[in-house]
């Protein structure tokens, strides 16, 4: 009796110094945590006190945090409701935002279900690599590129392509009509973006059980039938959460790909409301003006964003709150 309670008290004690040991490498773990935390509430929580100066007056010379300044309230609002670019430049960030959605959320997943049925894994992580390194080029330079490629000079591979089989052919310049803008912001998307989307599509796929393919193919299912019944559903969930966040930013474009993208010849015709916020605040001056047009975007942002996720929260019980 005495020896049992002897190695029961062993036990515990050794579990006990297992869980001490487990929370001091949990602790560890968190401290790693910290400067992530740090840098988001500098990066994105604090500016978010600056959004006061949408209701005021703002006067820079009278300080930073502008205390001095009139308040005005929701003159500034009312202001950018009245511009008669209001409408355009709404209908246009519209248009470039659900455009460039349905254009490039299906294309992570169909660049992912592709890669998942390869079989030869050097072959698969060269494409992998290939296809993300375009992530990491910045807009400014992919903006030169496609600058490069669409010219009237002898730089340009789209005229000369065109010129190889109809010699003819007279050399357009393709970024200086505001109709080519639409179609260049989804080809420069797809190409920079699409490989590094295939990332959480990838990860989703590794968490799906083997055994379900396995006895699926014991029944006889094919393989179009497994993607079908069985990789699909099985990634539903990481395609509500990326719909939520593609759908709240219908009021948004990416900015520094419009921007870049942008010239002289084209920029009244193809601003958005992130290009023309940019404009009137740092450029004219207009700091309150500005700040309410960025003001107004996000809270149309916060109720989308809120709105998809109770939609897809209640058809499909997948959501980020």
């Amino acid at each position: 009796m005495i020896t049992a309670n002897r190695k029961m008290q062993s036990i515990t004690l050794s579990q006990k110094k297992r869980r001490s040991i487990k929370g001091q490498n949990t602790y560890v773990l968190y401290l790693f945590l910290v400067p992530a935390i740090v840098l988001t509430l500098i990066f994105a929580y604090l500016p978010m006190f600056s959004n006061y100066i949408a209701f005021l007056d703002y006067d820079f010379n009278k300080g930073w945090f502008g205390f001095g300044s009139k308040f005005v309230g929701l003159d500034n609002f009312k202001k950018f409701l009245n511009d008669p670019k209001f409408y355009t430049l709404i209908g246009r960030t519209l248009l470039y935002s659900t455009t460039m959605m349905i254009a490039t959320f299906p294309a992570p997943l169909i660049l992912a279900l592709m890669l998942n049925e390869l079989r030869g894994d050097r072959f698969k992580k060269i494409v992998q690599t290939t296809s993300y390194i375009p992530h990491f080029v910045s807009w400014v330079t992919v903006a030169g590129l496609f600058y490069m490629f669409l010219t009237v000079d002898a730089t340009g591979i789209v005229n000369n392509i065109r010129q190889l089989f109809d010699p003819d052919a007279t050399r357009i310049s393709y970024m200086q009509d505001a109709k080519n803008f639409l179609p260049v912001l989804l080809i420069s998307e797809i190409w920079k973006e699409t490989g590094w989307g295939t990332i959480l599509y990838l990860a989703a796929l590794t968490g799906i059980d083997p055994q379900q393919y396995e006895a699926a193919q014991v029944d006889g299912a094919s393989r179009f039938q497994r993607l079908l019944y069985i990789t699909l559903p099985g990634l539903v969930p990481t395609m509500c959460i990326l719909l939520i966040f593609s759908l709240s930013g219908l009021l948004a474009t990416n900015f520094d790909q419009v921007f870049n993208m942008q010239n002289k010849m084209i920029r009244l015709d193809t601003d958005t409301i992130g290009v023309y916020t940019y404009y009137q605040g740092l450029v004219s001056g207009q700091y309150s003006y500005s700040a309410a047009v960025g003001l107004f975007q996000g809270i149309i942002s916060f109720i989308l964003i809120m709105l998809t996720n109770a939609t897809t929260k209640r058809l499909s019980n997948v959501g980020i709150i």
